[in-house]
């Protein structure tokens, strides 16, 4: 029979090389630690608030340092949070700069207040966002600075490589077209590459897609007309003009599927995509109203041809008449008056 030689508390074999954090069991390895936390409930993590004595604590280093790693951990917490506002800040503010400067030939706002698809954005979006224009008459809606969507956002002209870039999201869906198998996004493409080339094979391949030549692109329809629609594009043409004349909400969203009947039911034209809708109850309306205007006029037009006719014709007949009626008025008082009598 084997005797027990080892200090570990799990196994009783082996020396003791690891101290569990949380209730100080000693342990020779990590099968035998893992087998202490799901035997023992132990969840391997300092309790930061359990009260210890002031005797207990002098006399033990480990809640020394354990109070000394809580702090160090706080502010490193606190360091972080403070770079990450400040960094959030600095986004949101070179946003502000950008839409103020009126010298931006690539913001062609005034463009954008003059073009037909704002109606169709004004009515997806009531709050009225700020729209710009870029490139090949790309219309890009802006959404409030700070929101994770514009801070995400790096699309712009590159001085580095001379040209103008692009934030893509890609969503990868089933062959039947109503599952995502993934989502990410790809930053500072160039405008002029291909969707073949801009889209990442290494994230691809991970999910079961090897080769590029079997893959279909749409590009989600930002106002939503129909619903749940999308616009097809062309894997061959460039990033330029595949987003040409479209609408996109900060950086484009494209799907992309190997199957061309995935996104066929959903597939709609630019230019019926980008329609303002007409409500029916206005046009209803707009019936009545018409009607009710066509009789109005009808009525007047009558009226002005029973004046006219009453103009037209002679005074003399007008003074008989009252004639006649005094005469019969008077008639008749004296007929009530002989009654009386």
């Amino acid at each position: 029979m084997e005797t027990l030689k080892g200090d570990c508390q799990i196994c009783h074999r082996n020396q003791i090389k690891y101290t569990c954090p949380a209730c100080s069991t000693r342990t020779c390895s990590l099968d035998c630690y893992k087998i202490h936390k799901e035997r023992d409930s132990c969840t391997g993590k300092v309790d930061t608030t359990k009260f210890i004595q002031k005797s207990e604590l002098t006399e033990n280093p480990t809640h020394l340092n354990r109070d000394y790693n809580y702090l160090v951990n706080v502010g490193r917490s606190i360091h972080l949070s403070k770079e990450d506002i400040r960094e959030k800040a600095k986004n949101i503010l070179k946003r502000a700069r950008q839409d103020n400067r009126q010298d931006r030939k690539r913001f062609k706002q005034n463009e954008a207040e003059e073009d037909k698809r704002r109606l169709s954005v004004m009515q997806i979006f009531p709050h009225n966002p700020a729209v710009v224009v870029k490139r090949e008459n790309t219309m890009i809606v802006q959404v409030a600075p700070g929101m994770q969507r514009a801070m995400s956002n790096k699309t712009g002209y590159d001085r580095k490589s001379n040209s103008f870039t692009w934030t893509i999201e890609w969503i990868v869906v089933d062959v039947t077209g109503n599952t995502e198998i993934t989502k990410f996004l790809s930053y500072r493409l160039n405008e002029q590459l291909s969707l073949l080339r801009a889209v990442p094979l290494n994230v691809l391949k991970s999910h079961g897609i090897s080769e590029t030549s079997q893959l279909h692109f749409y590009l989600k329809n930002v106002t939503n007309t129909p619903s749940n629609s999308v616009i097809e594009l062309n894997g061959e043409h460039s990033i330029s003009d595949a987003l040409k004349d479209k609408i996109v909400l900060e950086y484009p969203t494209i799907y992309i599927t190997v199957s061309d009947e995935a996104m066929a039911s959903r597939v709609v034209d630019a230019s019926r995509a980008y329609e303002p809708e007409h409500d029916e109850s206005d046009s209803d309306d707009s019936e009545p109203d018409s009607e009710s205007s066509e009789s109005s006029s009808s009525e007047e037009s009558s009226d002005d041809d029973s004046e006219s006719d009453s103009d037209s014709g002679p005074e003399e007949s007008t003074a008989k008449s009252t004639v006649s009626i005094k005469v019969d008025l008077g008639e008749q008082s004296v007929g009530d008056s002989d009654v009386g009598n």
